[in-house]
């Protein structure tokens, strides 16, 4: 895989591939770690990244640039990268703002496959959660086979690639939603419009003792609709925040607040993605 391009090679769909071939029932796959720094030098510095790099957003005036050419460094220094021929045409002139280096770079696949899969996946799921602690993300890279890609997020930029079939989803999300375990059994709903919702969310009792808020995004192949829903942890339970009725602009004009169980908990993910 190239830094410059996102168009893929026989080689680079063949370890995209092999990673997912690694998933196996009942299991959780670790394939590798990298950094916010590394993610974004190797995925091309051109292009705009789909998930949080939190330690890089951080470094406020840094140059991006100079940054990933360090992460690179340590990348060949560990041999987790080779100096590759160059595919992309002639090396762009000095100070004209093209990042293209006059020598290309291969990653292993170990980092290839991660790399192509979040990138070609026909659904995502993203989850930010908030606590005391501060945030952190979850992305899943649904595959054929269902087949999963996940990307975890820490608050210090790290982001750990694991593979793992869709099965394993539920649990492993489930754990994250609802970190205490306080979620029993699905209780009442309430509708409100979004206005109502805004003006009350602080003072409703369900919400205001959250100790974990999740935000769950949805997007499939080919469309640009994202389907949203929040999560609540609290001590006392869980509760869901949906979208309701939609205006003609596509946007929600009422919320439902319910109360959910450990199932609904599990099912959540699943349901985002469409299975």
């Amino acid at each position: 895989m190239t830094q410059e391009t996102m168009r893929w090679s026989a080689s680079d769909i063949a370890a995209a591939e092999r990673t997912l071939e690694r998933a196996t029932a009942g299991e959780v796959t670790h394939v590798v770690t990298l950094t916010d720094e590394e993610i974004v030098i190797l995925d091309g510095l051109q292009n705009p990244q789909i998930v949080a790099v939190p330690w890089l957003d951080a470094q406020e005036g840094a140059d991006r640039a100079l940054v990933g050419r360090v992460a690179l460094r340590s990348l060949l220094a560990r041999g987790l990268v080779v100096p590759a021929e160059n595919t992309g045409g002639e090396p762009a002139a000095a100070g004209s703002g093209d990042e293209r280096p006059a020598v290309g770079i291969e990653a292993v696949p170990e980092i290839t496959g991660p790399l192509v899969l979040r990138r070609t996946a026909t659904a995502i799921l993203s989850a930010e959660r908030t606590t005391a602690l501060g945030r952190h993300w979850v992305y899943v890279y649904l595959h054929e086979d269902d087949r999963v890609l996940e990307e975890e997020v820490a608050p210090s930029g790290h982001h750990a690639f694991s593979v793992y079939p869709l099965a394993e989803l539920a649990g492993r999300l489930a754990v994250f939603l609802d970190p205490g375990g306080k979620a029993l059994l699905d209780g009442r709903t309430q509708t409100f419009t979004t206005e109502e919702f805004s003006a009350r969310a602080p003072e409703l009792p369900e919400l205001a003792g959250a100790l974990a808020v999740t935000t769950l995004g949805a997007v499939h192949a080919g469309s640009d609709v994202l389907v949203q829903v929040s999560v609540y942890a609290t001590p006392d339970g869980v509760y869901v925040v949906r979208g309701g009725e939609h205006g003609a602009d596509g946007a929600p004009t009422t919320l439902t607040l319910s109360e959910v169980g450990a199932a609904t908990v599990r099912r959540l993910p699943v349901e985002l993605l469409g299975r």
